[in-house]
């Protein structure tokens, strides 16, 4: 049996209080507190509730509370509400004892869960317990590198249908008549059709080869669109509001444009003071990343971390194949350190 199915409903519900009665409070890669009763529990204290080698006194009970947010706190409100908490605890320990008793601490699920929770504890210990705070002066020159990031001007991204007529062209007033035929098709059109729209920017330009892709501006300021369509498209584009909305047909010295808004980026004006939190956060991950890398290179060169590619490349891996019944826990991994700059 598995070892997630040991457990009784009951006894995962007082697991479920126990390990998230903190949730809220850390947000952070900290293992789970001492309140999940997973450590035997000390011999020092008064008694709540006992039991063959040990017993839950009233001192941990004290400290674990003091660990909890307020919200789980209601839930011990009442004395049969913290005799079930303390009894809980208790039957916990029993469980870990008889688990003991069973030689399940030589489990492979164990073993490897083990595993796991060191490597958890020494990632926390190592880089989250000793990381500096990021001063305010890190934030303020985090933000001014990234300031783009932050403040952006308002873009939008248009299907562009061009039905090309040269200014001068003999041709110029037959391809009016046209893109106005095609404006026709377009506005009878549901308005987020835009594979429609496509069919008609392949028509327009006489290819059947042609991509519609070619013709999709991306997101643009209308700066960037004013330089790479002109004037008269830019202005026609800047009275569209929603996606899916049409412009008329608009005449230029290249031909007769049409344009149908697909998407629609405001303006980003974000402050320091309002990104703050946000860019300290990204600044102590990106640190902390930078560390473990760090970190993981010398754990690898002291114990001469080494692939053998000959024999990697006699590895199978078959997609189709079907799959094998469980031999075990999958086992841990870390994903290789980034390039050290």
């Amino acid at each position: 049996m598995r070892l997630s199915r040991l457990l009784s409903v009951s006894t995962l519900s007082f697991l479920l209080l126990a390990g998230c009665e903190r949730e809220g409070k850390d947000s952070g890669s900290k293992p789970a507190s001492p309140a999940t009763g997973a450590q035997a529990p000390a011999a020092k204290g008064t008694p709540v509730v006992s039991f063959e080698g040990g017993a839950i006194t009233l001192e941990q009970l004290q400290g674990y509370i003091a660990q909890m947010n307020p919200a789980a706190r209601t839930r011990l409100e009442t004395p049969a509400q913290r005799r079930e908490y303390a009894e809980g605890l208790a039957r916990f320990e029993i469980f870990v004892v008889e688990a003991r008793r069973r030689g399940l601490e030589n489990d492979p699920e164990v073993q490897e869960a083990m595993k796991r929770a060191m490597v958890q504890q020494l990632l926390f210990k190592e880089f989250d317990e000793k990381a500096p705070p990021v001063t305010p002066e890190e934030v303020s020159a985090y933000y001014e590198s990234h300031k783009a990031e932050f403040i952006q001007p308002a873009r939008a991204r248009y299907s562009h249908l061009l039905v090309p007529a040269p200014q001068g062209s003999p041709e110029r007033a037959a391809k009016k008549k046209r893109a106005q035929a095609l404006w026709e098709k377009a506005r009878k059109l549901q308005p987020l059709d835009f594979d429609a729209f496509d069919a008609l920017i392949t028509e327009a330009s006489g290819n059947p080869a042609a991509k519609p892709t070619e013709a999709d501006t991306q997101l643009v300021t209308a700066e960037e669109l004013k330089a790479r369509l002109g004037q008269e498209v830019a202005t026609a584009a800047g009275k569209l509001k929603q996606p899916g909305e049409l412009s008329a047909v608009v005449e230029s010295d290249k031909g007769f444009h049409l344009l149908k808004l697909t998407d629609v980026k405001p303006e980003k004006n974000q402050s320091l003071e309002a990104v703050t939190s946000q860019v300290r956060a990204r600044i102590a991950r990106e640190r902390r990343d930078a560390r473990v890398g760090k970190f993981t290179e010398e754990l690898q060169a002291r114990a001469g971390f080494r692939t053998d590619e000959a024999v990697l490349q006699k590895l199978q891996v078959d997609p189709q194949a079907p799959q094998a019944g469980s031999l075990g826990p999958a086992p841990g991994f870390l994903p290789a350190p980034p390039p050290t700059r």
